[in-house]
């Protein structure tokens, strides 16, 4: 029996973008080998070299999870499991994601911020997912494609209704606007992303239905100084219905 297409796309896909940072590690590897075997070991060329393979993993890394977390989107295995987050512990979650990404950004030359403004009493989210399965991709996205020198910044507030509004800006290449519309299904890319391994479409995928089970919307828009793009995500802080135990332990705090 034939495969469906959409699962032929999904195999093609898959090897296509993991063969490129495997064949990164490998010839790295093989550059380490080439050093030491020549007795002439100077740790100055071994460590950038170990760099490369490092980064290359990772890369490979967050592509499999892509994957992963693709697929059970897809066939709707995946859930959301709210918890109540007051505003003190999103506000410290918000500045930790500076630090998470720092070095990444520090070692491509970027310079990357996160600034967080007023923010609703509490959210009910599932945190864990808002985080790996949307912001981070987003962030992720941004750095990949943003060259040394450039910017990423990211924003976080809300509105009058306490929809909380992040937006991830940069100054890249950005997306053609007659291909934004596009750009949150599987396997997509902008046609003017000329970098070979950078991942198979899957971050902007899961971002997008993560966010829309939290009953949000995602939008591109310009991005910083007249390039790149932002990605501007608006969430309510309770898409889901509150249990009961919630309502009734729930301490009031001020922003």
């Amino acid at each position: 029996m034939t495969p469906p297409a959409d699962e032929i796309d999904f195999l093609a896909s898959v090897t296509h973008d993991l063969k490129s940072p495997l064949n990164a590690i490998l010839w790295t590897l093989d550059a380490i080998k080439l050093s030491i075997n020549s007795d002439n070991i100077d740790p100055a060329e071994i460590l950038p070299n170990l760099a490369i393979a490092e980064r290359a993993g990772k890369d490979m890394l967050e592509l499999v999870s892509n994957m992963i977390t693709t697929a059970r989107l897809q066939t709707g295995n995946v859930t959301a499991s709210p918890t109540l987050i007051d505003h003190h512990e999103l506000a410290d979650r918000a500045r930790n994601m500076e630090k998470t990404f720092h070095n990444e950004a520090l070692g491509k030359q970027i310079d990357f911020s996160v600034a967080v403004g007023r923010l609703p009493n509490f959210v009910y989210w599932d945190i864990q997912k808002i985080r790996f399965f949307a912001i981070n991709n987003l962030i992720s996205n941004a750095l990949k494609f943003v060259c040394a020198g450039g910017s990423v910044k990211v924003l976080i507030d809300c509105d009058e209704q306490d929809n909380v509004l992040i937006s991830v800006m940069d100054d890249g290449p950005g997306i053609p606007v007659s291909e934004r519309a596009g750009v949150f299904e599987r396997f997509v890319q902008a046609s003017n992303n000329a970098r070979s391994f950078q991942g198979g479409g899957f971050g902007l995928f899961n971002a997008h239905q993560t966010i829309t089970m939290h009953k949000g919307n995602i939008e591109i828009l310009d991005g910083l100084n007249g390039k790149g793009v932002t990605f501007r995500v608006c969430i309510p802080a309770v898409p889901f219905e509150l249990e009961s135990a919630y309502l009734f332990n729930r301490t009031p705090t001020t922003a």
